[in-house]
């Protein structure tokens, strides 16, 4: 065994008088000893031999393990006395009760055996060397080589290293000793398309859906001196209470009410408002979302011969939609309006989500609220996110569109010269989806929450249908639509399992906000 110790990263997200290490040193006072989990990120793997060899070790005689807190930039060192784990999957605490109760009944990849915690000098990284363990990484290749057998600068050096685990000897003299600066760590140069993970260091999306900022909006965006409005944010955080500690905002459609430049200016307002109460701010990099029916106006303009794979949405009829685009995620929208988003969760789950445009037909005449698509959006969408060239089954990807693909509605109004507006190319649609294996598909415009999955064969032949992929299909609802109710959602991502919260909040103030509905989903 090369290395002689471990560096665990944990990030401290919980209140102060209420902090990680607290926790787990309340149960060694209690009990002798804590059990502390290990999480993984998406480019990780468990690394069962080496954490075996140490376990063995730590059993014969206890060892030195080092706790880095990249949020406070602190160092612990805690006494090991072995490490329980599963080579092939997660695994739950050992003991339940000599586990922090906010954590006990999740499971884990490895789980730590600590007798001592205290917080240490972080000086003392000094004294030690960088080792490789590349079996840490899925690809068994590490993107860290200009460390390895280096001497450790500091802590400042760890933090911004995109790992959780780091093992380490004692320094040798003969070990190189300079530091080593990620300059682009945490840069991240604004784009359509996500080229690398954003972390959230958080678990949880806020979604919400038709807006209809504007003339004709149902919330108040800020108090203007008024102690007796209630804002939307504050409708919001009323009904969520961990609304601080999102790592990210989803928005399906519908921002505005006209497609008007005061509704966009209200949408900006509401973004401005909504990050005073957040830990981490929205950035480019962690808002997504799509245009719906009444963001773009309708020209006088129709569609002819033309097919309808060549229309894109025309600049008269989105400029104030691309403006907004512009400003929120600081830079220019792409023909189509589709974007695209990669997040690196808490949990170590890699997220991906494409924001889709069903408006292509939109500004046509006869063809306002009608969703379509095209082949040429979603080949352009799945090349920018780099899925023709990669099939990462251990990454949850999310597509988000404004127009539904399935009836939502108990009996549309009957009227033959104006069909209804689920997406007219839904079975492309569909096999998209299940082509780049896409798990949910998120919308809103009718103002109504709906959940429904769809079971479907990949395209391989009738002799060859393969394993059927399930589709969710998720209505939102309308957040600030008026005339129905009020809903946003919460999207929770833990390593087994995606849930979705429902909440329901009132413009009136009748009513508290409240948790409505909720759905779980294996992943």
């Amino acid at each position: 065994m090369e290395f002689e110790s471990i560096i665990l990263r944990f990030r401290d997200l919980v209140t102060e008088s209420e902090d990680t290490i607290n926790k787990h040193k309340a149960v060694i006072d209690q009990h002798g000893y804590v059990w502390w989990a290990w999480w993984k990120k998406g480019n990780e793997k468990l690394p069962v031999e080496a954490f075996s060899a140490f376990s063995t070790y730590a059993k014969g005689q206890n060892k030195e393990v080092f706790l880095m807190d990249s949020g406070q930039a602190k160092l612990y060192k805690a006494t090991c006395c072995g490490i329980e784990l599963s080579a092939d999957r997660e695994c739950p605490s050992p003991e339940c009760d000599k586990t922090p109760e906010y954590y006990r009944d999740q499971k884990y990849y490895a789980w730590f055996k600590f007798t001592a915690i205290e917080e240490y000098p972080a000086d003392i990284l000094r004294e030690y060397t960088y080792v490789q363990v590349d079996k840490l990484f899925i690809e068994e290749k590490s993107n860290y080589t200009k460390f390895y057998r280096k001497r450790l600068y500091g802590i400042n050096e760890l933090i911004q290293q995109n790992r959780t685990v780091w093992f380490v000897r004692k320094h040798l003299e003969k070990d190189p000793d300079h530091e080593i600066v990620l300059l682009d760590a945490n840069i991240f140069e604004p784009k359509d398309f996500s080229t690398k993970y954003f972390e959230t260091g958080r678990n949880t999306l806020l979604w919400l859906s038709d807006l209809h900022f504007g003339s004709d909006k149902a919330y108040k965006i800020n108090k203007k001196d008024r102690t007796d409005v209630v804002t939307l944010t504050e409708h919001i955080k009323q009904a969520f209470t961990g609304l601080p500690n999102i790592g990210g905002l989803i928005v399906s459609g519908d921002i505005t009410s006209l497609g008007e430049d005061q509704g966009f200016v209200d949408a900006k307002d509401f973004i401005t408002d909504l990050n005073r109460e957040l830990t981490q701010p929205l950035s480019s990099e962690n808002i997504i979302f799509c245009p719906g029916n009444h963001d773009l106006k309708r020209i006088d303009d129709v569609l002819g011969d033309r097919p309808p794979e060549k229309v894109s949405a025309h600049a008269t009829s989105s400029a104030a939609y691309r403006a907004f685009y512009h400003t929120i995620q600081k830079c220019n929208p792409n023909e189509y309006l589709a974007s695209g988003k990669k997040l690196l969760m808490r949990s170590g789950r890699t997220v991906e989500i494409v924001a889709l445009n069903s408006l292509i037909l939109q500004q046509y005449k006869d063809f306002e609220g009608h969703g379509y698509l095209s082949q040429e959006q979603l080949d352009f969408v799945s090349k920018n996110m780099g899925w023709q060239q990669t099939d990462n089954s251990s990454t949850i990807r999310i597509a988000i569109m404004h127009h539904h693909y399935l009836p939502t509605c108990f009996a549309e109004q009957v009227d033959v010269k104006r069909p209804s507006s689920v997406v007219y190319d839904a079975e492309r649609l569909m096999a998209w989806l299940t082509k780049y294996n896409i798990r949910f598909l998120l919308h809103g415009h009718k103002h109504q929450t709906f959940i429904s999955s769809i079971g479907r064969y990949p395209d391989a032949g009738i002799e060859k249908l393969g394993e059927m992929k399930n589709i969710n299909i998720i209505g939102m609802g309308g957040t600030g639509a008026k005339g129905c109710e009020n809903k946003f959602a919460v999207i929770n991502f833990e390593m087994n399992c995606l849930t979705i919260e429902f909440y329901s909040i009132y413009n009136d103030n009748t009513e508290a906000g409240k948790l409505v509905q909720k759905a779980s989903f294996s992943i």
